[in-house]
């Protein structure tokens, strides 16, 4: 009942899980250190006098606190709100703490994790790219170029993201990988683009083509000017792969699937499968985002959900450049934090 609570009430009112956090934050330190005036309140709780001041009244009113001369002390009704509300901050809590944990342990800019497993439901892949959409859209500035990835994820992402007043510019990072055009980068930065009222580019450029066929592709006009907006770009988001999960939806032939159980490949992001080791062992022939394109950028937003994809994901860790933000589910975090 908690967590069905939890996920309905940050989907519709993400102010009233901020607001309990807060408040619940003030009772406990009032429970443990009671009677408590609010100067030394203010300062354990590294708030202002007047935001508190504001907070403590409301609490007052509500029943939850009592105050006298001696300072501030919880009422029994105030007890029996924190015992009842404890399951539910402790599944709040415990995500907040699973993503501190991972980025002290492994030093990207930031983890966002949802509930569960996503391999066991439709509904949670969802929620990961509507988690994915929202923070994106806080971090975007007038004049932002994107690069952006194929994948059935990205393809969802779009589906939450709403018109922005800036000026964005969606550029694909890949040129057509085999999936079904809707999975596409080509179709999902003009899906992007759409959703937020910004522009888009395409990119006219097949991959896994010859080395003749691609060095002529890299002298068009229209290839360059994407090859260097990508280079260029501010942001990328992207899906990181179970490897043979993705070569069998890309049709790579029985040789390729071969070579990359050889080479111990476990996972693909945008062209390059990676050994657990986070190795590149094999590199699709393509026009667009490279990997030593990443260390300028803003911020890269990754997600992956699911424990098929646990082992590609532990294995991208060890590739991941520090300004990656990481959109993953429960299961995928504890895996990575007993790894």
């Amino acid at each position: 009942m908690w967590q069905k609570l939890l996920d309905i009430q940050k989907r519709i009112a993400p102010e009233v899980v901020l607001e309990l956090q807060k408040r619940s934050s003030i009772l406990k330190q009032i429970e443990a250190h009671q009677p408590i005036g609010r100067r030394t309140l203010s300062r354990k709780l590294n708030m202002t006098e007047r935001v508190l001041r504001k907070e403590v009244d409301s609490l007052y009113a509500l029943g939850l606190i009592d105050i006298d001369k001696k300072g501030i002390s919880i009422s029994q009704s105030g007890i029996e709100v924190l015992r009842d509300l404890s399951p539910y901050m402790t599944t709040l809590d415990r995500r907040t703490d699973l993503a501190r944990r991972l980025r002290d342990k492994y030093g990207l800019q930031d983890f966002f994790i949802i509930r569960g497993d996503a391999d066991e439901s439709p509904e949670l892949q969802q929620e990961l790219a509507k988690l994915m959409a929202e923070e994106f859209q806080k971090m975007l500035f007038d004049g932002a170029v994107i690069s952006v990835t194929g994948g059935s994820t990205m393809a969802n992402v779009g589906n939450y993201l709403h018109p922005a007043d800036e000026r964005l510019l969606f550029v694909p990072a890949r040129g057509g990988l085999g999936e079904e055009l809707g999975n596409q980068a080509n179709s999902i930065a003009s899906r992007l683009a759409l959703a937020t009222g910004g522009e888009h580019k395409v990119l006219y450029a097949p991959d896994n083509i010859g080395e003749s066929a691609l060095e002529s592709l890299k002298a068009e006009p229209s290839v360059k000017e994407i090859a260097e907006l990508n280079r260029k770009s501010h942001y990328v988001i992207h899906g990181i792969g179970e490897a043979f999960t993705m070569a069998e939806r890309r049709n790579v032939d029985e040789e390729t699937l071969a070579g990359l159980k050889d080479s111990g490949a476990v996972g693909e992001t945008f062209g390059y499968y990676f050994d657990k080791e986070g190795n590149i062992v094999r590199k699709v022939k393509t026009i667009g985002l490279q990997l030593e394109d990443l260390e300028s950028k803003k911020a890269i937003l990754a997600v992956a959900g699911g424990s098929s994809k646990k082992e590609a994901v532990r294995a991208y860790m060890k590739m991941a450049p520090r300004n990656t933000i990481l959109f993953i589910d429960e299961t995928i975090a504890e895996f990575l934090l007993g790894s």
